[in-house]
């Protein structure tokens, strides 16, 4: 009769033991969102052929670290470390979404007769090469919430194989939440505000 009784026990806990872990293992989880990099298709008009410079640029591949190259949305704490949100993603990689936005960025500003994609094999007059160093929500000590995006671009004349000039350019946003909806908002408007410093820094007078 003992034997029996523990028998039973024994297929008892086994039973409760599978509940809990299958109840752990259906347990919904929330949904992933994506988040786009989007070009700044509004913000100016491409300008007219005619009055296009006659140049021709290739935008060379967007370079960047490892944390760059995945679909991860990535902040740093006070303590510079850094994380990933749980159930978000960017739709694409970082440094694939910003070869657009500059594409689209030195596009629209009319200094160049066309932009070249990297794969192109036309020969372009000038060359823009880039890092990305910083793409990402940073929160700071004091409270503070911010969208970051910071390169590096060299502008190469391809006739001379030369360096015509050098820029770091950092755009900082404030984030409206702490959250990645609030962080990729920023981040957006960071990427914008980059793209568009470039453009001003590509039309100085002794770049093109």
């Amino acid at each position: 009769m003992k034997e029996n009784n523990c028998g039973q026990v024994l297929v008892l806990a086994i039973l409760v033991a599978f509940t809990l872990i299958t109840g752990c293992t259906f347990q919904s989880l929330p949904p992933v969102e994506i988040y786009a990099l989007e070009p700044g298709w509004g913000q100016n008009d491409p300008a007219p052929t005619e009055k296009r410079g006659s140049a021709l640029i290739q935008i060379a591949p967007v370079r960047g670290s490892a944390a760059f190259t995945t679909n991860e949305i990535l902040y740093t704490d006070t303590r510079h470390t850094q994380h990933s949100y749980a159930y978000s993603r960017w739709r694409d990689t970082p440094v694939r979404a910003m070869q657009t936005v500059l594409e689209v960025a030195v596009e629209n500003s009319g200094l160049f007769r066309a932009v070249l994609p990297p794969t192109s094999v036309s020969g372009a007059d000038f060359l823009v090469e880039s890092v990305l160093l910083e793409f990402g929500h940073f929160l700071g000590q004091d409270g503070s919430s911010t969208g970051v995006v910071r390169m590096r671009f060299h502008l190469i004349d391809n006739k001379s194989r030369k360096v015509v000039a050098s820029k770091e350019l950092v755009a900082r946003i404030p984030a409206a939440t702490l959250d990645a909806r609030g962080a990729t908002a920023a981040i957006n408007q960071a990427a914008i505000k980059v793209t568009s410093d470039l453009v001003v820094w590509l039309s100085e007078p002794g770049k093109i």
